[in-house]
């Protein structure tokens, strides 16, 4: 008895791959050409401008995002030194931590005689 095996290269997946072959460098070509400055001159009207110092340039470049980066860390980081939790990777875990829960933890809650007595699946007539 003979078994066909079919190769996963026929049909249609043959054809994808082929086209994509074509298609993706001819689209990143493409985009790296629409990408390209307008071969255009500048009016007579308009002003030449100044060029940029090089002290501008690299505080535009790199200080100011690093300076911004360093203010969105500390917002983000503060909150949580200001209350003394760990930060480093190795910290123990929180454990039972309840977001907009009362003060006490679950010790609170049990201990209250007015939840215990009220309905719920634990009600009674």
């Amino acid at each position: 008895m003979t078994t066909k095996t079919f190769s996963v290269t026929t049909g249609p997946v043959r054809l994808v791959r082929s086209s994509l072959r074509l298609f993706v460098p001819l689209g990143i070509l493409g985009s790296v050409l629409l990408a390209a400055p307008a071969l255009a001159e500048r009016p007579e009207a308009w002003e030449t401008p100044e060029s940029v110092g090089f002290l501008d340039f690299f505080l535009l470049v790199l200080v100011f995002p690093l300076v911004a980066t360093a203010v969105i860390t500390l917002l983000t980081i503060l909150p949580a030194l200001v209350k003394g939790e760990k930060l480093s990777p190795n910290a123990a875990p929180i454990e039972d931590q309840w977001l907009g829960g009362p003060k006490g933890g679950k010790a609170e809650l049990e201990g209250s005689d007015a939840a215990k007595n009220a309905g719920g699946a634990s009600g009674q007539w």
